[in-house]
């Protein structure tokens, strides 16, 4: 009984000796401590308000997108038209410099290509720096001689939306996009919907999802709007780890760590995959070579109070759906920014997150800036199997605007 007393104040003692010495080393090193917790939110709110302010200076156009009235491989072209986006954009070199960085506030060069149909009438629109739209034209006009490009008159075709809404006379619901696997695993990409023959100098169709998209778009009532953004950032290995999670990924699923019997003695490893392994491997390995992009798809739907249907939100889910595969990704909505809220004071916090999302929306900015969160990697090829010129005239060629002629300078020989 007297052992267990004395082990109990042999114990409290040392407890008050720790308390003792805790109290006085706070008391000489108190001064450390907001230091040492408020260094990192200093430090990001710096680098916010320098980034704020460069973002200022930039100046934006706003251009319309009219496509050509016929495509022979608007798949493949298109693909190229985004590795030039990528090579004039490259400037993206140096941005870990202190000065361009932490002084001057630069951010990584960025543009956006948005389908917008304003009632049933789909439209085509890009939004770039001031100072790589004539590059971006080239980079186009080289693909598609006949795509024409026009200045939206009204400067943004959003601004006819006002920055309060949801109010009395305007609701909307709108969702971002993100991948449910890492994103070093691709989407479906066009090589799943089309299949090129050697003879034919046309893409031979399959189903293009883009065409039933337009085709929903042209069923919008006057009062209902459908806004799809494509947020494009080039990266390279510099800006970004992609390709070096991409290796070890690789590494990962074709050096398996189990042992398989064979009489024969060793197996490499690639002898162990099955051949859907070896696919999956193999989509991989593509998109590792391709160009990137740092990618946000964002989806708004937008409509006065009285006809608002929320159902009409599954004509771009049911667009991205088609590109997903459970064997590489899946294009889902992302719950962090989704404008639905089932517990507590759901009004209010879909009224903030309907707000917050239409503001990102006009300003073009990451779902969850200044936080890196919510943007993903695409390679050329999948970001023109989500964004290219729609192939044929069916039933959306009816509201959206093609080139019907073709221009060409006169004949040199044609009599004055």
């Amino acid at each position: 009984m007297n052992f267990g007393l004395e082990n109990f104040f042999f114990i409290w003692r040392g407890i008050d000796w720790a308390l003792i010495f805790l109290g006085k080393m706070v008391s000489l090193w108190w001064w450390l401590l907001p230091p040492i917790l408020l260094y990192s939110p200093v430090k990001k709110s710096i680098l916010w308000w320098q980034r704020e302010k460069w973002e200022a200076r930039q100046k934006y156009v706003m251009l319309e997108i009219v496509p050509p009235k016929e495509s022979l491989k608007p798949l493949l072209a298109m693909e190229q038209v985004f590795s030039s986006i990528w090579s004039i954009y490259s400037s993206i070199e140096g941005l870990k410099n202190f000065r361009k960085k932490w002084m001057e506030g630069r951010r990584l060069s960025h543009l956006c290509i948005e389908i917008a149909s304003i009632g049933p009438h789909p439209r085509f629109f890009i939004r770039l720096n001031k100072k790589q739209a004539d590059a971006v034209r080239v980079a186009f006009y080289a693909q598609y001689p006949d795509v024409e490009f026009h200045d939206v008159p009204e400067g943004d075709y959003t601004q006819a939306m006002a920055w309060t809404a949801p109010d009395r006379q305007w609701n909307f619901y709108g969702f971002d996009i993100a991948p449910a696997k890492s994103d070093v695993y691709p989407i479906k990409t066009y090589s799943h919907f089309f299949e090129p023959r050697p003879e034919s100098t046309k893409e031979e169709k399959r189903i293009d999802p883009l065409n039933n998209l337009l085709e929903g778009l042209n069923e919008l009532k006057p009062d209902e709007q459908i806004w799809l953004q494509f947020r494009l950032t080039p990266v390279s290995d510099k800006d970004s780890d992609f390709r070096r999670r991409g290796r070890a990924l690789l590494a990962k699923l074709v050096h398996r760590k189990e042992k398989v019997k064979s009489g024969d003695g060793f197996v490499p490893p690639e002898m162990k995959m099955t051949p859907h392994e070896k696919d999956v491997v193999k989509e991989i390995e593509d998109k590792l070579s391709k160009y990137v992009f740092q990618t946000n798809i964002r989806c708004l739907y937008i409509a006065r109070r009285e006809i608002f249907d929320g159902a009409r939100r599954a004509l771009a889910e049911q667009y991205f759906s088609a590109f997903s595969s459970p064997d590489l990704n899946i294009l889902r909505r992302w719950s962090k920014t989704k404008t639905k809220i089932r517990y507590f004071f759901i009004k209010r916090r879909e009224y903030l997150r309907r707000r917050n999302m239409l503001r990102r929306y006009l300003l073009r900015e990451t779902p969850l800036y200044p936080k890196h969160e919510g943007t993903f990697i695409l390679g050329t090829e999948e970001v023109a199997t989500l964004i290219h010129m729609p192939i044929e005239l069916t039933k959306s060629g009816s509201s959206l605007p093609r080139v019907e002629t073709k221009k060409s300078e006169a004949p040199i020989d044609l009599p004055i």
